[in-house]
Parts: structure tokens; sequence; C-alpha cells
């Protein structure tokens, strides 16, 4: 059997996270059904659930690996010494990349799609000594320890998102919710010279513990119908496609930090350190829309007016029309541990700072975090 299906319906699982166990059925009701060979959808399940295991799992298990990434950076410690209190923003952002693939059997190939994934945390952040909410002073072991806190919940509806996306067939949402911190102790004190205008930030190191969420809600009505062909007959698919899904992030880390200062205002952090993540996701995507067959020669028929917005134009020799629908919800979890180095620029000009990190988990794994912060 011959079948074809738009690589804009296989790209829209795309962006998600993996899935551990799946249910998929594909449906057909109305008077087009009797035209379709018996063993139609059984074919297209087979062929759903190969794209699921030979793909689509392998690109939502790249996404919740940035998702840990981006996790890491959510603090935005800089060089992890706090001296009283400050409070600010931060935006942690991950990427990774890894080899195309390629999903080919005895019926189909479909061409090389990319296995990309990204993740964002945007969070507030509070950064506290606690030594000095005591009332002790500078030289006491307490003022050594510095309390990250970080969180925030941020929502976008569909007329927001427009901003970013013109596209007028696209009604999305999406919900993030963030928490977490790290205690940060000053192992070994820093060292100045040169009156101090270059210093050695001596050893910082550090133990946290973070968690996101992500919901996230997706309706696409296409312009043009999707094409799919059997023994013959070639078939219009329209419709929407809808698609939701929630994914859970946790991660805790161990990092030391180190660097040098230059001037009184500008730090740069170098360091490393060692993750425990665990992910969990629930998906749900759901197609049902007019679904008409041609066959060669056959004559133009009458069309359902309730299908007739769906369809191209162009499409001629109609003989039957009915609904075709895609049916599908899955779990999953995923657990990693990930090694990471840390490189960065931490900017002081009087009462602001500005910091800027990079972290690197591993070939083609990259995550960045940018935060301003005031203190007090």
């Amino acid at each position: 059997m011959k079948q074809s299906l738009s690589i804009a319906f296989v790209l829209a699982f795309a962006f998600f996270l993996p899935v551990r166990s799946v249910e998929a059925q594909f449906t057909c009701t109305g008077t087009v059904c009797r035209l379709l060979p018996s063993d139609f959808t059984s074919p297209l399940n087979s062929t759903f659930a190969q794209i699921q295991t030979q793909y689509l799992n392998e690109v939502m298990k790249t996404n919740t690996e940035a998702a840990f990434l981006a996790n890491l950076g959510a603090n935005n410690m800089g060089t992890g010494v706090v001296r009283r209190i400050q409070v600010g923003t931060s935006l942690s952002a991950a990427a990774y990349q890894k080899s195309d693939i390629t999903i080919q059997s005895d019926t189909f190939r479909i061409p090389a799609l990319p296995n990309v994934g990204a993740n964002l945390v945007p969070a507030i952040t509070v950064d506290l000594n606690p030594g000095w909410l005591l009332g002790y002073n500078d030289r006491h072991w307490s003022r050594r320890f510095g309390i990250f806190l970080h969180g925030m919940r941020f929502g976008m509806g569909s007329d927001a998102l427009q901003r970013f996306n013109s596209n007028d067939n696209i009604d999305a949402r999406i919900a993030i919710k963030n928490y977490g911190g790290m205690i940060r102790y000053q192992l070994v004190e820093k060292e100045g010279f040169l009156a101090n205008l270059i210093t050695w930030n001596g050893l910082n190191v550090g133990l946290g513990h973070h968690f996101s969420e992500t919901d996230f809600n997706l309706k696409y009505s296409e312009d043009r119908a999707t094409s799919i062909e059997s023994r013959g007959l070639k078939g219009q698919w329209g419709g929407s496609t809808n698609f939701d899904f929630n994914t859970k992030a946790k991660t805790t880390h161990v990092d030391l930090r180190t660097g040098f200062g230059f001037f009184y205002m500008l730090e740069l952090i170098v360091g490393g350190g060692y993750s425990w993540n665990s992910g969990d996701s629930d998906i749900s995507f759901g197609r049902t829309g007019p679904f008409t067959i041609q066959t060669s020669g056959s004559p133009l028929a009458a069309l359902p007016a309730n299908f007739a917005s769906t369809l191209d134009p162009n499409l001629k020799g109609i003989t039957e029309g009915g609904t075709l629908g895609l049916n599908a919800r899955g779990e999953s979890a995923v657990r990693r541990r990930i090694g990471y180095g840390i490189i960065g620029l931490e900017l002081d000009i009087y009462l602001v700072k500005v910091v800027l990190e990079g972290l690197y988990g591993g070939k083609d794994l990259y995550s960045a975090n940018l935060g301003v912060k005031v203190s007090f």
C-alpha cells in the first residue's frame, strides 16, 4: 500500500516531551468509509506507531533534556556571593540539537527530520545573606553563606502570542510555573592583587533544587487539506489539529565556582557541576475533520455543505464524504544525570548587577541565562 502523509502533520508533534506509553487510533465515519479498503485505518495506525517510536520519542526526549539544563540557570547566581539582599528578574533558555532522523519502512520513507529541543524558564529572583539578616559583621562565618531563591507564574494567551506569530491559523496558550533555590558557601575567601584592581574570587560551592511546569494548548486550522493516497483512491483530509501537553521537570544539582574580578566592577566566572534530573509529562492530540475521496475519472459529485469550506477549490471527482479522526494520548517519564560547565560575566554598577551565564551540558546541549538585580 502506498501512503503519503503531510510533513506538517508529522511535525505537529515535534516540540513536546517523550511518550512512554501512547494510545492512538484512526477512525472513519460516514458513507466515504465503505469505499476504503477494509484494512485502511490499520496501516495508518501502524504508520503512526512507527513515527512515534523512531522520531517523536527521540525529539521529545531532546526537549526534556533541554528543560533540565534551563532549570540549572534559573537562579542566575553569578559569583554565588551576596552581601546583603538583592532582588531581580532572570530568563533561562536552553537548546539541544542532535543528528537528523530518517524514517523508512517497506511501504514509505520520510526524509531527514530535525531532532532539536528548547525550553524557557522566566523567574523573579531574591538573594540574601543569612548572616547579615541575623546582624553579624562581615568577619562572622555565617556571612560566607548565600541563599538564592526564584519563582514565577507566567501565562500568555492567544492575543499576546500573536505578537511573535502572525499566523491567524494558530490559536495557542501557554502557562509556566517554576520555583527553586540554592544555598551556597564561600569555601575559600577571595584574594586581591594590585590594590584589589584584580582579584581571585576563591572557591564557592552550592547545592540547589528546581522545579518547572509548562502547560501548552494549541489549535491549528490548516488552509489546505492533507492528502492521503491508497490503492488508487485519493483522499483529502480537512479539519483542525488540537494539541495539549503538560510537563514537569525537577533538577537537583551541586556546582563549584571561581573566577577573577577586574577594576571593582567586572567579574569573570568559571566553574562546573553535576545534576540529577527527572521529568514527567502527559499529552493529548486530536485531529478530526471532513474526509473526501475521489477516484480516477469519476464524475464530480455533490459535497455536503459543512465540508465545502475545508477542501481545496480545485478538488475534482469527489464521490463520497465523511469524517476521519485521529486521537492519541500518552504519558512519559525521563531521568538523566548531566554534568555541565559554567562560564559567565557579572557587571556591578553601583546598586545594579547584571549577570550573563552560559552552561554546557555536552555535545550540542547549551543553556544561557540573563538577569538584572538590584542590591539593598
